[in-house]
Parts: structure tokens; sequence; C-alpha cells
């Protein structure tokens, strides 16, 4: 995927409005055991929906480890594996899509809460839970990777993602939500180069993106797609403004990706943990319907035929920019319909 450089901004409201009603005071102590029984069904009721939900992300505090990806895009080509803190099937990919400086398997060293995988262009770090480490930290030094400044946007640039495709997912017909949560911290960001820097050229970007997907066979439109998009950084905007548009790239695909403060209440920019959490399942269906408008999507109008179908995390340094930002608590939870 293209990086998201020539942004316009599109409103889209927020409602947080909450009501409460308010329990007459004078009954409260008559309603003792009836609030009993209440907390006792609430229980039941809590454990019920929590047996319902299904996390759709494996290894969600990448402790297995990775897969090295070839640079060069187009193909997913394994060329070697990042073993992990945990002896178990690796579930992610590393990406480093146009890097001219590849990590390899014997760039790394690992202690018995932290692994570190580390070149002159990039580094890795991963931490098990509850550490200061946790859960995964993406660096990537551009001064290292660009010889120069690029000159227009027809030149590639660095990528560092890790992603996997999810097992088995849902269709967007049987969720009555799709809980992703995520914590985030920018350890730095600053730019090497000043010489001709342009904001719409050269830029640093984090990511989380979904592919969503028609996965039926026997209906019209079988393999369209479009990228939902979770905007964490961009060193251009404390808040990253709303996108949506088509791939100038490559894939060609419609990408919806609403403003960061949908998710988030704050910025990363300030260099302190920030929580990124919403129900994805209406926006992901507002860019299913936002992709069909703009004649991207021409197949199957029933929400059955598409599921999310993976996970993409991770740096677009189209500038030079040494970057470094932290993610920990991944979770993306499919809660299906009663």
């Amino acid at each position: 995927m293209e990086s998201l450089l020539n942004r316009k901004t599109r409103a889209i409201p927020v409602d947080q409005r909450h009501w409460r009603p308010a329990s007459p005071a004078p009954l409260q102590s008559s309603l003792g055991f009836f609030k009993f029984l209440l907390l006792l069904g609430s229980a039941a009721f809590s454990l019920s929906c929590a047996a319902d939900e299904r996390e759709l992300v494996r290894d969600p505090h990448f402790q297995n480890g990775f897969y090295l990806l070839e640079p060069k895009p187009g193909k997913r080509v394994v060329y070697g594996e990042l073993k992990g803190l945990a002896p178990a099937k690796a579930f992610w990919d590393l990406a480093q899509w146009s890097s001219r400086l590849p990590l390899q398997p014997g760039e790394c060293g690992s202690s018995s809460q932290t692994l570190v995988c580390a070149n002159s262009a990039k580094n890795i770090v991963v931490g098990t839970p509850g550490s200061p480490a946790a859960d995964l930290s993406l660096a990537v030094n551009a001064g290292a990777e660009y010889p120069r400044a690029r000159k227009s946007s027809n030149e590639p640039w660095v990528h560092l993602l890790v992603q996997q495709d999810f097992e088995n997912p849902p269709a967007l017909a049987e969720l009555r939500a799709c809980a992703f949560h995520l914590e985030a911290r920018l350890k730095r960001s600053a730019l090497v180069n000043t010489n001709d820097y342009s904001p719409s050229l050269h830029a640093a970007q984090y990511f989380v993106y979904f592919t969503v997907a028609n996965r039926n066979p026997k209906a019209a439109g079988y393999g369209e797609c479009f990228w939902f998009g979770i905007p964490i950084y961009d060193n251009r905007h404390r808040v990253v403004p709303a996108y949506e548009a088509q791939d100038f790239g490559e894939t060609k695909l419609f990408i919806f990706t609403p403003a960061s403060d949908r998710f988030a209440g704050r910025s990363t920019h300030d260099g302190e943990w920030v929580t990124f959490e919403q129900n994805l399942l209406p926006l992901m269906r507002q860019g299913l319907e936002h992709a069909r408008d703009k004649g991207l999507i021409k197949g199957s109008h029933d929400l059955a035929d598409y599921r999310p179908l993976g996970i993409f995390i991770g740096w677009e340094i189209p500038g030079m920019f040494d970057v470094d930002l932290q993610i920990r608590n991944l979770s993306l939870k499919a809660m299906p319909k009663s």
C-alpha cells in the first residue's frame, strides 16, 4: 500500500453523549434483594458475552517471532526467520518494503525479557508482556536508508511493517461489534535532512491497516476489497485528518481512514502512552459504502459476503526521518450477534 501524503480533511461527527437514568433514592433500601438478582444476572450475561468473543489477532504480544520478507514489493517471499522469546510458531511477517538494508536473522540478541534485532537502518525490540519494553518497538533510521531525499512521488520509499492474515475471519453480517484496542507511544521522530523538505512528498507515518474483502466465491465481485486504516502518528498532524481515496500505488484499492480522534482522545506527538480503541464494525461498514459510492467496489451489497482478512502495522517513511514507536496490548475482538 502506498503512503497517504496528499490528504484532504473530511469532518466526521462524533457523538460522545451518554445518558443514565437516575435511581429514586427512597426505593434503594427496599430493592436490595432485587438488585442482588440483577447482579447475578449481569454477571452471567458478562460471562456469556466473554465466551462469545473471539480474538482475531494471533500472538498479539509478538512473542513468537517473525518471518522476514524480501524487500522487493509485490510478492511475499520469505528469506529467513527472527526467532521469538517464546518457542512457538510465528504468525507475523516482518515486511521491509524498498529497504536497502534488510535485517538478517543473525542480527538479533535476546535476554529473558527482551529480543533486539538491529542494523544501521532499523531496530526492532520485543518485550515480554508487562515489561518496560512490551510489546513491540519499530524504529527506522531513514538517514541510513536514503542516500538523498526523494525527489518525486514515483520514487519508492521505506516501509517497516508487521502483518498477518486472520484465521477463519467472521463475516461483517455475523457481528454486533468488532472491538479494537491498542496503546502506542512515540519514542523518537527527527527530520534528518531539511534540504528540499516538502510535506506533500516527505513524511513519517505509522498506521494500523486492515483489509476488508468479499470472500464469497458465489457472490458478484468476489475478491473485491478495500483498506481500512487507523492513523497512529503522522509528523505533519497532531490529529491526523480523515482520508479516503483510491490507492495511487500498485493495489489501486480504496483507502478509508477515519481521523485519529475517532480512536484516541490524545496525540502521540506528546510522547506519552495513548490508547486507541473503537468498535470498528460501523466504520468498516461505512468504508464499504463509500467504496461503493466511488465505484471502487461494484459487486455484492450483502454484508455476509465481506470479512476482515488481515492486519498490517507499522511505518511508511517517504521522508528522511529517524523514528521509533512502541505499541502494546493489541486486540481485535469479534463479537457475534446473539
